[in-house]
């Protein structure tokens, strides 16, 4: 008896199962990427790397680089750093987003209000609130008998279309007595890394690796991949300073067989545009020079140096030569301003008494700075002498 002959089940017709699993795999990672955007969105911790600000207070969508009011971050200086212990210091901004105390509007009577404006060397961001070069200034006009309020409007990498923006859409209308310029520093660097004057890189275009980080966090999936690898909070800031670090990365850097580019043209004209700006506004325009440590005799500062170029390494003698002309741009902007100029770089000692890099003031260079700057302020009457007189006070001489 022959057996019932079986035709052999025909193949079932699907995806293979790598397939099945990439697009399991795919969906699954939509799902979680729809319930972050829903339920838990992070902030993209890319965002100003990607020059986008959020307009949260007035004057933001007209400046390209502020702090935000109330802002706070924890900051620490590593071991070693030239005139900076490693305690741990505050740097925190006021209810309008500058460093100082709390600025009333409208002003109240009888108040002398100084703004000074500039990158990092007005920043200090390593410096306590009460050891800032704004704060020092403060309390040394004080001293004298002046009730003044100093504001900082410094911010690391800002450049003078940043302090354009900011003298004309954020602190002009705050009724500002004097603005002091402390600038020139992140120009000259502009020029020696390629930017023009409209901060076009024209060097060379963004890495493809900062291409792709940059599409990555759009999604909130690498964002906290991000957050779970670098223990990221945006609500608790917390830094803490790689100098020596930085350092060693610029003397790894090639030589550069050339200067660094200069474009100064630009530069001096930000310059008087900011003054003309003040002075419409009753406001007096102080300048104030960059001081380098670069060429510097001071053996204890030569491990510190790392702003010495970003793709090579310039000559310190060729970056001291080049802040020169940028200094003497400045004191060109004054003198067709009718502003007086702070020649700081003629006045403090490029030396790790005051410094502990190639420009940024220790403790003891921003209380330095400030003297001088209060003595030439109340000297070049830019700050009310009534108070002084009513007093009996003397501008200080320490």
């Amino acid at each position: 008896m022959t057996q019932p002959h079986h035709r052999p089940e025909p193949p079932r017709r699907g995806l293979p199962g790598p397939v099945l699993a990439l697009l399991s795999l795919l969906g699954s990672l939509l799902l979680a990427e729809l319930f972050l955007q829903l339920f838990h969105p992070l902030p993209d911790p890319l965002l100003l790397n990607k020059r986008v600000v959020p307009v949260s207070w007035p004057g933001t969508p007209y400046v390209p680089s502020a702090y935000p009011p109330r802002y706070l971050k924890h900051v620490h200086a590593e071991p070693g750093l030239p005139g900076i212990d490693t305690l741990p210091r505050t740097f925190s901004t006021n209810n309008l987003g500058f460093r100082g105390d709390s600025l009333a509007t409208p002003k109240p009577p009888g108040e002398v209000r100084v703004f000074v404006v500039g990158g990092s060397t007005t920043e200090c961001v390593f410096l306590d609130d009460r050891e800032a070069l704004t704060r020092r200034l403060q309390d040394r006009l004080r001293a004298a008998g002046i009730q003044v309020s100093v504001y900082g409007a410094g911010k690391s990498g800002d450049r003078s279309w940043d302090h354009l923006a900011m003298v004309g859409q954020r602190i002009a209308h705050l009724q500002p007595d004097a603005i002091v310029v402390f600038a020139g520093m992140n120009d000259l660097f502009a020029g020696a890394n390629g930017r023009d004057y409209l901060m076009r890189d024209t060097a060379r275009p963004p890495s493809l690796k900062a291409l792709l980080g940059q599409a990555a966090t759009e999604f909130q999936l690498p964002r906290l991949v991000l957050r779970a690898t670098r223990s990221w909070d945006p609500s608790q800031i917390d830094i803490r300073s790689e100098y020596r670090r930085l350092a060693a990365a610029a003397r790894a850097r090639p030589l550069a067989d050339h200067p660094p580019r200069e474009d100064v043209g630009p530069y001096e004209e930000n310059l008087r545009s900011l003054a003309a700006i003040a002075r419409a506004q009753g406001a007096r325009t102080v300048f104030m020079t960059q001081a380098t440590t670069w060429s510097s005799r001071d053996p204890r500062l030569g491990a510190w140096h790392w702003m010495t170029g970003t793709r090579v390494r310039y000559r310190e003698a060729d970056l001291a030569a080049a802040m020169g002309r940028y200094n003497q741009a400045m004191k060109r902007a004054a003198a067709a301003s009718g502003a007086p100029v702070f020649d700081l770089a003629a006045s403090l000692p490029g030396s790790a008494d005051f410094f502990y890099d190639d420009v940024h003031f220790n403790v003891a260079g921003a209380d330095s700075a400030a003297a001088m700057l209060a003595r030439f302020l109340v000297d070049h009457g830019m700050v009310s002498r009534s108070a002084l007189r009513s007093s009996g006070a003397a501008p200080a001489r320490d």
